[in-house]
């Protein structure tokens, strides 16, 4: 419930407009997760880094025990704003995975953003709404805590098993009620999606009366003021997100006016006459139609591919669409920091959507470092009749080449884009990331063919092991880097089914979801892109 029931009408008018000025962006309260990410330190200890959560603003720190395992007394601590200062370790509790800190504070510390604790003996119930927020491992410092949002499926001994999505990294940071208060801590990566677990604040409490803290530090702890009633999440109605149905259409290849069986292959109507369909799933040099209903074929013409989004936008040609459908209704206004979302599955035929739980916005207007492609192909330049070309001299295996390209192929273009030297091709891949599809005309003896390369990764750049296809909470996406203005939440997607309509609290499409780049971070492209793309803009 947002407020409670008041007998004068004029008491509930009132209390409904000030909970709206921290609500008017969605259900979750920006101003909540705000002092949540603020509050979500970075520790540094040796060579290990853990999150941990500013309890009071003269510098306690509650984080988890393993995370600081191996300190020997002093930590390095990265505040929000970037600043890195000491602290030193006050104790722990092994037994709950809970460690206190103190922070060395000095004339340019300033004020600290914080968060209260939870009250003792007020347990959580399965169903609550809770918010995590922590620092990746893969990411570099500087970045801001990514936050996510779950419900509690399980509570008791001192630990607690929610949906929020955790990572390496995340070990000791903050997991929020829904009144803003301190609930527990990370403690370890469940061994399913909904078995993430974590620390209660009872080691916490244990740790407050036994370490060496002062009295004006336990003071202190109440300085921190809650968001009441104003963090539960909810879930748009299923009528206000069913005409999204209507804007998906199945993607097939167009042989000779026939449908050929390829897999199956997604595209959204985004205007009237224009489909979005996900770039590293297509052959921009293939021909597409559309089938809708009892019209017949509809074929498609490539308009434009936007490579840092990921995203083809396609022209219908020759045909008319079905009844009923329609082109998406995106809302009028850009996501802002810390919206609840919602990623939409439409399953075409059987009449019926999928929306998924809710979900926080962590980054808007987001650049996503782009990583060098690899082929996997050793490449001559050699001088034949047509003029200088590329000749392919050795693969390496188990890459992007192995089995697709042999020695003596003779490079004769990539997209369309004749190839005349080494340099100009390795300009040509620059554009391109990992996971991106590349079309290659290849002459072989006297046969020229189309071939079609995903590109690889670098293994010295690809995720660390237990990021990428850990399995215990899906799978990412093989095209996850060098996306650029676009967002960021914590909505788990199934890559194949990507893009997937984003919509807000309310059910109000906002964006296309178009890659899994983590376990906690999903990258959507806002509507206002979208709509960029398909008036011919970048």
């Amino acid at each position: 419930m947002w407020c409670r029931k008041r007998t004068a009408a004029g008491v509930f008018v009132a209390l409904w407009c000030l909970l709206a000025a921290d609500l008017i962006q969605g259900q979750i309260s920006a101003k909540g997760l705000r002092r949540l990410q603020q509050a979500t330190v970075l520790i540094e200890s040796g060579a290990d880094r853990c999150s941990g959560v500013l309890i009071s603003d003269v510098g306690l720190i509650a984080t988890a025990a393993h995370g600081v395992d191996g300190a020997t007394g002093r930590v390095r601590v990265r505040l929000a704003d970037g600043r890195v200062q000491n602290a030193s370790v006050l104790g722990r509790d092994e037994a709950g995975d809970t460690a206190l800190l103190r922070l060395h504070r000095d004339a340019d510390t300033g004020e600290l953003a914080c968060v209260p604790l939870r009250e003792s003996g007020r347990e959580l119930t399965v169903g609550m709404s809770v918010f995590a927020a922590g620092f990746p491992a893969r990411e570099p410092p500087g970045n801001m805590a990514v936050l996510r949002a779950g419900v509690v499926k399980s509570a008791g001994a001192g630990v607690l098993r929610t949906t929020c999505q955790l990572t390496v990294g995340d070990s000791g940071g903050p997991l929020l009620d829904g009144e803003g208060r301190l609930a527990g801590m990370h403690r370890q990566i469940g061994a399913g999606a909904e078995s993430n677990l974590h620390s209660t604040t009872a080691a916490l409490r244990r740790l407050l009366l036994r370490a060496s803290v002062e009295s004006t530090e336990l003071s202190a702890l109440g300085n921190a003021v809650a968001i009441a009633d104003a963090m539960q999440v909810g879930r748009p109605k299923d009528e206000r997100v069913r005409p999204v149905m209507a804007s998906l259409l199945r993607v097939v290849p167009a042989i000779e006016g026939e449908l050929s069986g390829a897999e199956r292959l997604w595209g959204w109507l985004v205007s009237e006459r224009h489909l979005a369909v996900r770039l590293s799933a297509v052959d921009p040099g293939a021909a597409y139609a559309v089938k809708s209903g009892a019209e017949g074929l509809v074929r498609l013409q490539l308009q434009q591919c936007a490579y840092p989004l990921d995203l083809a936008i396609y022209e219908l040609v020759d045909g008319k669409l079905g009844a009923g459908v329609q082109p998406i209704v995106w809302r009028d206004r850009p996501v802002q920091l810390f919206e609840q979302v919602h990623s939409v599955i439409c399953k075409v035929g059987d009449d019926q959507i999928e929306v998924s739980a809710a979900g926080v916005v962590s980054r808007v207007h987001w650049n996503e470092p782009r990583v060098r492609p690899v082929l996997g192909a050793e490449l001559e330049e050699v001088d034949l009749r047509e003029g200088q070309r590329l000749r392919v001299r050795q693969t390496v295996p188990n890459s992007a080449a192995a089995g697709q390209l042999q020695t003596g192929d003779i490079l004769g273009g990539v997209d369309g884009v004749v190839l005349k030297s080494r340099q100009q091709f390795a300009e040509l891949l620059n554009q391109r990331q990992p996971g991106d599809v590349l079309r290659l005309d290849v002459l072989r003896g006297a046969q020229l063919r189309g071939i079609m390369l995903r590109l690889g990764w670098n293994p010295a750049e690809q995720f660390e092991k237990s990021e990428y296809l850990d399995g215990r909470s899906g799978p990412v996406s093989e095209r996850r880097t060098g996306f650029a203005g676009v967002l960021q939440h914590d909505v788990p997607v199934d890559p194949s089914a990507c893009p997937q309509v984003l919509v807000d609290w309310q059910g109000l499409p906002v964006g296309l979801t178009i890659s899994r780049r983590a376990r906690e971070a999903t990258l959507a492209i806002p509507a206002m892109a979208v709509q960029r793309l398909v008036a011919g803009g970048e």
